[in-house]
């Protein structure tokens, strides 16, 4: 473990620089490393693959898996049962696999994935579905985050950043006793899948910034990140219930020409002519400013129709309402001022002309003109001022929507001809933005310190110490040894199917192409959603009732009915 003894020498560096005041003060507490992580993002639901690297064994030391061991866990009836080499184990209502002493590199790989889960692994059920939490030291989640929140095409010093702040956040929410869990592995907390091979340059900053963390009023601080601000950092209490703000006094509101400037910043864009011509505002808008004219049009007499309205010139376009108080530049409302033209319908489609008199003496139908008829365009000649919402009404008609956050950054800019309107931020904006940590480094040479500088300005940056191999461990000796063979769980009971007379069209198919040790879902109706109701094991007979085009048979036993999806079935040959 020599690059370990590496790594301690590199700490000891920089805790020193620190403490010397380089950049902060070192603390001097112990800190317990241990991350819960729920492995959200797997989307396990009954049946859990694992493949072990090292030594695993059972928290009771019951059962040992050497290198290389294969298992599946599937969720029965409320259990879990553990499937190795042909043999099913009863494992109850939880499982938790250790790592054997000395066994620091150990990993397990799930669901066929390439990443390298490290650290012990918990199994309980929630919710009527295996819920597999990781308990993992730190420094080795964040070998599974740092790749995958930015990656090794950023700079060394942007990733540092990104280190520190990820740390940060997993520190402060650990060690809830009333939780199972710390943090998920998807973007409601981090990104986590595992330690990969491909990311060497992310592993070294993690490496080199290995126990700094910020602080606040000498606690962690909750270092909050998002991928791209738009050009101004948001301040949490503008997007989450926060009930003291001093809480979070070391970040501020401020413009950001760093994620504005950089080219990979989310943006969205659309280009309104100043005379739209025949080719018009586009179809979503027009409908959009015609809806909002309605009250106005009917004011001077005229029909609010998206067909009788011609918007022949955008005077002026602004924006107005900011969303909160200054600094915000987040605004709410688009004011466009206009000049529009109208007409009136003669007659619609299906309806004959108002002129037109039917000949009573045959019996043929007159066949109306397949096109409505209008008047000639009647120019307005006063400009008129419409106001879109832009959340979510002006954002939607132009396709200007990023976030779920209602939250987009709106520029408009008068390019000659036409208004260019500009959306940007992906994600709250609140704290660091990668993408403007991602040029400052890259563009300016600035350094982690500088970057966490500018988006935590009252941030303290300490080195914390911690024993690396926190996680509890069971001693190997029982590999050599292994105890005897359970007896295997006994497979369920087939329900009963009738199998005759069947309803006209349907058939007999049984339950297929899926392991011996796994199941199928019966769900409730034809959807991944939809609650299930049954676990159907392999070989049961069922009635296919029908099969629509999205694969999805009906089926049916004596006793109960549902939805699976027929390429799990195989057809009955009588």
């Amino acid at each position: 473990m020599i690059h370990r003894v590496i790594l301690r020498m590199i700490t000891l560096v920089v805790c020193v620089m620190l403490l010397f005041g380089i950049m902060m003060p070192q603390a001097n507490a112990q800190m317990d490393p241990t991350i819960r992580v729920y492995l959200k993002r797997l989307q396990i639901e009954d049946t859990l693959h694992v493949r072990i690297q090292g030594n695993y064994m059972i928290d009771d030391g019951s059962i040992a898996f050497a290198d290389g061991a294969e298992m599946a866990i599937a969720l029965r009836d409320g259990r879990l049962v553990l499937h190795i080499n042909g043999v099913s184990i009863d494992m109850g209502e939880t499982i938790r696999l250790l790592r054997c002493e000395g066994e620091k590199d150990a990993a397990l790989y799930l669901q066929g994935l390439t990443g390298a889960y490290e650290g012990d692994l918990m199994l309980d059920v929630s919710e009527n579905r295996i819920r597999p939490v990781l308990h993992i030291h730190v420094e080795d989640y964040l070998l599974g985050v740092v790749p995958f929140e930015m990656g090794d095409s950023f700079p060394l010093e942007a990733l540092k950043a990104q280190a520190i702040a990820a740390r940060t956040y997993a520190l402060r929410k650990s060690g809830t006793e009333d939780r199972v869990y710390d943090v998920e592995d998807t973007t409601n907390d981090q990104a986590y899948k595992g330690r990969t091979t491909y990311s060497p340059l992310s592993e070294q900053a993690v490496r080199e910034t290995e126990g700094l963390c910020g602080t606040y009023q000498g606690t962690l601080a909750q270092c909050y990140y998002s991928a791209s601000n738009g050009g101004q950092t948001e301040i949490g209490q503008h997007v989450w219930p926060i009930e003291n703000p001093d809480d979070y006094g070391y970040m501020d509101m401020r413009d950001d020409p760093y994620d504005l400037a950089n080219d990979a910043s989310s943006v969205k864009r659309y280009v309104l002519k100043k005379k739209p011509g025949k080719e018009g505002v586009g179809e979503a808008l027009h409908a959009a400013l015609v809806a909002a004219l309605n009250e106005e049009m009917s004011s001077r007499g005229y029909n609010a129709e998206a067909d009788l309205i011609r918007f022949d010139e955008i005077k002026s376009l602004t924006l107005q309402t900011p969303k909160f108080e200054p600094p915000s530049r987040l605004m709410t409302e688009m004011v466009f001022e206009v000049r529009v033209s109208v007409r009136e319908c003669i007659y619609r489609d299906n309806e004959p002309r108002q002129e037109e008199a039917v000949d009573v003496s045959t019996e043929l139908t007159p066949v109306p003109t397949a096109t409505p008829a209008y008047s000639p365009y009647t120019s307005i000649k006063e400009t008129i001022k419409v106001t879109l919402p832009i959340f979510t009404v002006a954002e939607k008609a132009m396709g200007l929507s990023i976030n779920v956050y209602q939250n987009e950054m709106i520029t408009v800019s008068d390019i000659g001809s036409s208004f260019m309107i500009e959306s940007r931020r992906y994600g709250h904006g609140v704290g660091m933005s990668q993408r403007g940590a991602q040029q400052m480094a890259r563009e300016h040479g600035m350094t982690w310190e500088q970057i966490l500088t500018f988006y935590y300005p009252g941030l303290e940056v300490k080195c914390y110490s911690y024993d690396y191999d926190p996680l509890s461990t069971v001693a190997p000796k029982h590999i050599a040894t292994p105890a005897p063979l359970p007896s295997p769980t006994p497979r369920p009971t087939f329900m009963p199917v009738s199998d005759t007379d069947l309803p006209k069209g349907a058939y007999l198919a049984i339950v297929s192409n899926i392991a011996d040790d796994s199941s199928l879902n019966l769900r409730q109706s034809p959807s991944l959603s939809a609650d299930i109701i049954r676990r159907l094991y392999k070989d049961q007979k069922l009635i296919v009732m029908s099969v629509n085009r999205d694969g999805w048979a009906h089926v049916k036993t004596d006793v109960i009915e549902g939805y699976v999806k027929s390429e799990f079935l195989q057809t009955v040959q009588e």
